[in-house]
């Protein structure tokens, strides 16, 4: 009998702590959380090409070599750094000439031409206009866009980061509060970035130098969190 009772004594404290246990597993809550940083840009970067045409290939591949030489010397004239001159592609096609002379729709021209297209980055942000000028009075075909950036983007994409996470867990304890519980940890957060917003560059043409007007670059940052929760 009393062998009985230990045993059932023993079953009942086991069931006891089992019981206990469960009551004590957290409850998981995920939230989602985004944050935007605005900053105002400390770099700009002009988009620009370079086309020739002839029906000699060297010809056209020289003729673009010039150009691009010139835009080099003037916008180096200007403090660019030759390193910050990057070639975006190049590239020689040919459109042969028919023997027959059909329309033309597409106003591509006959011959060899000789497509380069380059990146400026310029550092004084004040002289992004100066640098366009430049590139064009040198004889780049196109200027295709200014865009507007950070030249170190991480403090800005930590500071996204951290606020994202308070977002996060600013819903979770919105829903735990909802639930009678409360936040007692976080299990696991995941990142997943929004790419950087540019802004458009608005140029303002009415005299030279070309200005153009700013506004802040954006960092913006997303993340999936999961909280555990107890009452």
């Amino acid at each position: 009998m009393k062998r009985t009772f230990i045993c059932l004594l023993a079953l009942f404290v086991a069931a006891a702590s089992t019981a206990a246990v469960a009551r004590a597993a957290p409850t998981e809550i995920t939230a989602a959380g985004s944050a935007s940083v605005s900053l105002p840009p400390d770099v700009a970067t002009v988009n620009a090409t370079v086309q020739t045409s002839s029906d000699n290939a060297n010809a056209a591949v020289v003729q673009s070599n010039q150009i691009y030489d010139r835009v080099v010397a003037a916008v180096t004239k200007l403090g660019v750094a030759r390193s910050d001159i990057v070639l975006g592609y190049y590239n020689i096609r040919y459109n042969p000439r028919p023997s027959v002379q059909p329309p033309n729709p597409s106003d591509e021209p006959y011959g060899y031409t000789v497509v380069r297209n380059f990146l400026v980055k310029v550092r004084e942000i004040g002289k992004a206009g100066a640098v366009s000028d430049a590139c064009v009075g040198a004889g780049v075909t196109s200027v295709n866009g200014i865009d507007f950036g950070l030249s170190n983007p991480n403090a800005a994409r930590s500071e996204a980061i951290a606020k994202a996470v308070d977002d996060a867990r600013a819903g979770a304890q919105a829903m735990a509060r909802a639930a009678g519980l409360r936040i007692v940890g976080l299990k696991s957060v995941e990142l997943g970035e929004r790419p950087t917003v540019q802004p458009l560059a608005m140029a303002r043409v009415e005299a030279a130098p070309t200005n153009f007007d700013q506004s802040n670059v954006s960092v913006s940052v997303s993340v999936t969190a999961v909280f555990l929760a107890q009452p």
